[in-house]
């Protein structure tokens, strides 16, 4: 028989094209998070790398569910409008929406939906954010981790990741930006309360000595706060917040700043979040993307 799985701990593995990592939360019986272990390894093939048997190894999950972050390059986010169907056909009818607004065939992709925050305006269309995955990279990510673990259970976004990160912070509560520099893109999402509501992708324009531009990162913000203050009728947000920590340096910060108003800060996971003593958190984005699946709730789930 197979055992439950365990209530409250739950963890979190993300993969680069050079590493692996892997998170662990425990909540309290309040609910309040706290990370138990965090770490990462070298690896160049992904989830069917060696160094995810290692990982586990090292930590004993026994019977915490498992959630899986699928690569940025692996999947696509839109937002469409709800075709008019029942919610049991939702999927489906997405399905053919989406082949008007992502870039590959969508023959053998995974197709999930979850909404979009109404707008104050009752009346208007229900949209939803739609999530369609190059192929079958679903399966073989859940084909890789099941040889290691049984309770593999959630194979989730990087925005939605972003999303839960968002929740620790007070300004979650008034809505939030928050940017995560990639190699070669950024990841902005846009919360309030636990709730997505835009989400954007946009690649680096290099400036004087290959740095971030911050006029190009400052124009995209501006058109995306824009959209939610007049979309959605929301206050204007105020806080922007930059993942991972070491990106930001202080003269970015200021420019970003000067250039959109927005008060900026690096994420500093460890004053939002209680942490097992002798626990830290690795350098780059990888970490903060695994910590941030480690997080998910089924309360905030899509």
């Amino acid at each position: 028989m197979r055992r439950k799985t365990r209530q409250d701990m739950r963890a979190g593995i993300a993969a680069s094209a050079e590493q692996i990592a892997l998170a662990v939360v425990r909540r309290s019986a309040d609910g309040q998070p706290r990370l138990v272990h965090c770490a990462v390894e070298p690896a160049t093939m992904g989830y069917a790398d060696g160094a995810l048997r290692k990982l586990l190894r090292d930590f004993d999950l026994g019977t915490a569910p498992v959630s899986a972050v699928i690569d940025a390059d692996d999947y696509q986010l839109a937002q469409i409008a709800a075709p008019d169907v029942p919610e049991a056909e939702m999927r489906d009818a997405a399905r053919w929406r989406m082949r008007e607004v992502i870039d590959f065939a969508l023959d053998d992709s995974t197709i999930d939906v979850f909404d979009v925050p109404e707008r104050r305006d009752r009346a208007a269309t229900r949209n939803l954010f739609a999530v369609a995955t190059r192929g079958d990279v679903p399966q073989f990510i859940a084909g890789s981790l099941q040889r290691l673990t049984r309770h593999l259970d959630v194979i989730d976004i990087p925005e939605l990741c972003q999303r839960n990160l968002c929740t620790l912070l007070p300004q979650d509560a008034k809505g939030l930006a928050f940017v995560m520099l990639r190699e070669d893109h950024a990841q902005l999402v846009l919360v309030r309360q636990g709730r997505l509501f835009v989400a954007r992708r946009f690649d680096f324009e290099a400036g004087v000595g290959g740095q971030l531009n911050a006029s190009a990162l400052a124009l995209e913000l501006q058109r995306s706060l824009d959209y939610y203050e007049t979309h959605f009728d929301q206050a204007a947000i105020t806080d922007l917040l930059v993942a991972p920590a070491d990106a930001l340096t202080p003269g970015l910060a200021d420019e970003i700043s000067s250039l959109t108003g927005l008060r900026v800060h690096r994420l500093a996971l460890q004053e939002h979040l209680d942490m097992d003593e002798g626990t830290r958190i690795p350098e780059g984005w990888l970490a903060t993307m695994a910590i941030g699946a480690a997080l998910r709730t089924v309360k905030a789930a899509p």
